[in-house]
């Protein structure tokens, strides 16, 4: 038998070539830690771009006052994202800059992004979005925004209810479904004011003749006198009738404020628990001043005000967010969602009251130091207020 030292020596033999020719071999430098921090970085900006450029590719009209507004990034791939979410377009009208959130109403994987936009009459930025030309660039946030069906949470039922542009999310969601698979039984209840207006109605039906896990049911408010289908409104009758069995049922419900309150009022009245509803408000209410918490005695067209800290003195409405007037007076606020979610408009009251919505998304900490969200707070005396 070969001494262990014997065995040890034919083995030195055998790696000695393979020793040597490593040795020779120019192993790379390891990585500084700046340029693995540069390389994370890279990394978290494709994956989550703070900004990104876009360039419209098609404007395309879905209704009589609705129009999609097809994108394509020019300074990079677009990220990835989840159905339901939206992203911040940055616009400039004569002298106001300023921004809007629209959820996305394409699926992700396609490389383009679609936003879908309603033409209001007494808007601002939607009459002038909806007449841009292919070619018109523009600045948009990343993706963002928490309103996605989670799987391991929503795992009941999946019921949608929206109203007017409210459908978008519900569009990417919808296809996504179609193409990976529905998660379950699925319903959307879609109110829409008057029939030639219904926003995606032939993509949406085609989708529920060609999966059967999937219901939708177009609502009318305005129905000319000889329509048959469904009309009124999102209540609760039409919610127990159309979905049937609600225990374990995931809620998204999303449209104009007024509409949310409505489908909310209507859920409770179904003893629908609140940690099974998901909302996304679409723009500030119509008329803050109806709201029973707004303070008594103060009228939507009441003045006041507003200072800030090293900077000018403006004058705002009592019935208008914040971040409009200051906007309108030509300041560049920073704001992505406008629905009190993503803090970015975050501003310190140093003097004066401001009211702010209900469910505004405002940190306790921050509400007891005197912040406010400047897209959903409400100037009720004359304010000073410091950007923080």
């Amino acid at each position: 038998m070969r001494s262990d030292w014997l065995c040890l020596l034919e083995d030195l033999a055998t790696y000695a070539e393979p020793l040597r020719r490593l040795g020779r071999r120019q192993l790379p430098a390891p990585e500084t830690h700046s340029e693995l921090l540069g390389k994370s970085r890279a990394l978290v900006n494709a994956l989550h771009p703070r900004s990104m450029r876009l360039r419209l590719a098609e404007n395309l009209e879905v209704t009589r006052s609705t129009r999609t507004l097809r994108f394509e990034r020019v300074d990079g791939e677009l990220p990835p994202f989840r159905p339901g979410q939206y992203v911040s377009l940055s616009v400039s009208i004569g002298e106001v800059s300023t921004s809007r959130p629209y959820s996305i109403s394409s699926p992700p994987g396609i490389g383009t992004l679609d936003l879908t936009v309603k033409r209001e009459p007494q808007g601002f930025v939607s009459p002038w979005l909806c007449d841009r030309e292919p070619g018109w660039e523009a600045s948009s946030s990343g993706p963002a925004g928490s309103f996605v069906h989670e799987p391991l949470r929503d795992r009941g039922p999946l019921v949608l209810l929206s109203g007017g542009s409210g459908i978008t999310p519900f569009m990417s969601m919808l296809q996504h479904f179609a193409a990976v698979g529905f998660p379950g039984k699925t319903t959307l209840l879609h109110n829409s004011r008057s029939t030639d207006d219904v926003i995606f109605g032939d993509a949406v039906a085609s989708l529920a003749r060609d999966h059967e896990d999937f219901d939708a049911v177009s609502v009318i408010s305005r129905p000319p006198a000889d329509y048959t289908g469904v009309s009124g409104h999102l209540d609760a009758q039409l919610i127990r009738e159309r979905v049937g069995e609600l225990d374990g049922a995931s809620f998204f419900v999303c449209g104009p404020d007024g509409l949310i309150r409505h489908v909310e009022e209507q859920l409770a009245l179904l003893d629908v628990p609140a940690h099974a509803i998901r909302r996304e408000a679409f723009g500030p209410p119509a008329d803050v001043t109806v709201m029973p918490e707004w303070p008594q005695g103060i009228g939507s067209d009441d003045t006041f005000s507003v200072s800030l800290v090293g900077g000018q003195t403006l004058y705002a409405r009592a019935g208008e967010p914040l971040l409009n007037s200051l906007e309108r007076a030509g300041e560049v606020i920073p704001a992505v969602c406008r629905t009190g979610e993503c803090a970015d408009c975050r501003m310190k009251v140093v003097s004066g009251d401001a009211w702010s919505l209900p469910g505004a998304g405002v940190r306790e900490a921050d509400r007891a130091q005197g912040f406010v969200h400047a897209c959903v707070a409400y100037p009720t005396s004359d304010l000073r207020l410091d950007r923080g």
